[in-house]
């Protein structure tokens, strides 16, 4: 991640921490925001903090993306709640401690062959291009844009989409899981905006699924859904492709 010239350097310089330290400094906190979905996540965290999400199935559990790191505690709940089959992420910003899940767990890891060039602290046991269904009704859906290999996790039965950094959302301040904006980007904090052929790739993967809800690795947007997010999308294909917010209530059919 130091490599990626999205990110902007930090003032006081690197800091470099064991995993012994940074769960000291970061506590874990984990809650169950649906039935059989789990959100941990670091609370105070420097950097870019994603969440991690743990998904029940009948046919065994999955985890998509990485906290910065577990605590032993949020590692034993994981254990409690039938430990992780399938792991895997949208795309390495938000890769976060998945060594950590690993080393615990062994799970079957899978990501894109395009981010491979990301992934050397990880051990890739179940690679694919553009679609994988790990588990019955979990479907991994290679998007690009954002990076090569971003991939978002739609899960059939619940009708989310887990979006990865696709798109982000400003929250409602009374309503954590209420959307007021939304905005696609190939890099958010320095507002640059993907280009027209990653626009169309968007568009054609986000078609195919059938989701009411969309959840980055940061908030969980119950108010947007498939509808709105091509109307984003064919909004941005219109003119000039743009980064800025727009008002979801803007984007209501």
């Amino acid at each position: 991640m130091c490599l990626d010239a999205r990110h902007v350097v930090p003032p006081k310089g690197w800091r470099f921490l064991t995993e012994a330290q940074a769960q000291a400094e970061f506590p874990c906190h984990w809650q169950e925001l649906e039935p059989g979905v789990w959100r941990f996540w670091n609370d105070p965290v420097s950097g870019i903090g994603p969440s991690a999400y743990l998904i029940q199935t009948e046919a065994g559990n999955m985890g998509f993306e990485g906290c910065p790191v577990f605590s032993e505690a949020a590692l034993d709940q994981i254990a409690r709640l039938g430990g992780m089959q399938v792991l895997s992420a949208s795309h390495p910003h938000s890769y976060g401690a998945l060594a950590q899940l690993q080393d615990r767990f062994d799970p079957e890891l899978c990501l894109p062959a395009a981010d491979f060039t990301w992934s050397a602290a990880l051990q890739v046991s179940w690679p694919y291009d553009d679609f994988l269904e790990p588990l019955p009704g979990l479907e991994l859906h290679r998007t690009a844009g954002h990076f090569d290999g971003h991939a978002v996790l739609f899960d059939r039965e619940r009708k989310i989409c887990f979006c990865g950094d696709a798109f982000k959302f400003e929250l409602d301040p009374e309503d954590f899981r209420r959307a007021v904006t939304i905005s696609a980007h190939k890099a958010f904090v320095r507002g640059v905006p993907l280009t027209p052929n990653e626009l169309r790739r968007y568009r054609d993967v986000f078609e195919r699924l059938d989701f009411t809800q969309t959840w980055t690795p940061f908030e969980p947007a119950d108010n947007c859904g498939r509808a709105e997010v091509l109307a984003l999308l064919d909004r941005l294909l219109q003119g000039r492709s743009h980064a800025a917010p727009v008002p979801l209530e803007d984007l209501k059919v």
